[in-house]
């Protein structure tokens, strides 16, 4: 009694093994490894009912186990070659951490580089901001003598208290641009609609900002991340397009935060000139992929450049 129900368990298992193997054919694409191992699942399913067989049709014993020895045989030689293939499986696998790897190798050099640039863009702020006006406020301090005048006293006065107050204008602007409290604190469209309010008198360059996000806010890393693209593609055309027009479209559709970006530049070519724009095309990509984003940008000599990213919301 307790052979037959462990006999028909056995069975019952096997059926189970048998579907899952199947219902798994969509997610192996249809390797055939997998499907010679499913079959190898199935027949020995028959196998089974055939070993039970006997006990129903006991004159058929002897042609039942005939045929038995017969599934047996198929159900070996399909498993040795389903395993023979399986292999391609593993080195399938196998190529997949190796472009894991390469992809975190790619993502840590880029995040290195832009790390790099972004100290060497405080540095120079440091140098070429806040360096001369401390110097100025040195060499006004110097310049205090008790042989002076008073007049003359009150004018060293005046102009030190302005270079301060400048020094103290610069200390903030650098702060803002290491991390911009209004990103902070209000939120990714205030953020781009105040750096581009910086910007214009200026650059003297009509910037067109729309945005459906209102006071919308988002995680850390995806408003820090869109904000440096944004910012990183308004100072290459600055820099580089010689462009007196910039659109800049941050939409939020469903689940998925766009940017539409565009100037009407010189235009350049993606493939071969990219790299020395700022943080160039690939450091973009990287930093958006970072955030579950990518981005694509198209350009042409004489034609401006357009740029499209996104970031998916989690």
């Amino acid at each position: 009694m307790l052979s037959t129900i462990v006999a028909y368990l056995s069975l019952i298992f096997q059926v189970l093994a048998a579907a899952i193997a199947i219902s798994l054919f969509k997610r192996t694409k249809f390797n055939a490894s997998w499907i010679l191992i499913s079959i190898g699942f199935m027949l020995m399913v028959i196998a089974r009912l055939f070993e039970l067989f006997p006990a129903v049709f006991p004159e058929l014993r002897e042609e039942l186990s005939i045929v038995q020895h017969w599934l047996d045989f198929v159900i070996s030689l399909v498993l040795l070659i389903g395993v023979f293939y399986i292999r391609k499986i593993f080195q399938f696998l196998k190529r997949l951490e190796e472009i894991r790897r390469e992809t975190e190798k790619k993502v840590l050099s880029a995040v290195i580089k832009t790390e790099e640039q972004e100290r060497q863009r405080f540095a120079k702020e440091l140098h070429d901001g806040l360096g001369p006006l401390l110097s100025v406020v040195k060499m006004l301090v110097s310049g205090f003598e008790v042989k002076n005048t008073a007049e003359v006293n009150e004018k060293i006065k005046q102009n030190l208290k302005q270079a301060v107050d400048e020094a103290i204008i610069s200390v903030r602007d650098i702060s803002a641009n290491i991390s911009p409290h209004i990103l902070n604190n209000f939120g990714l469209k205030e953020a781009v609609a105040s750096f581009i309010k910086k910007l214009r008198p200026a650059e003297g360059i009509d910037i067109k900002f729309s945005s459906n996000l209102d006071d919308r806010r988002f995680g850390y890393n995806t408003e820090v991340i869109m904000y440096r693209v944004i910012c990183e593609l308004i100072n290459n055309t600055l820099r580089h397009a010689e462009a007196d027009t910039i659109r800049i479209g941050l939409h939020l559709e469903e689940d998925i935060l766009y940017l539409d970006y565009s100037d009407n530049g010189i235009g350049f070519d993606v493939d071969r000139e990219s790299a020395r724009y700022g943080m160039g095309v690939s450091n973009m990509q990287y930093r958006l992929k970072s955030g579950n984003g990518d981005i694509k940008i198209e350009s042409e000599h004489g034609k401006g450049m357009k740029a499209k990213a996104y970031i998916k919301l989690t």
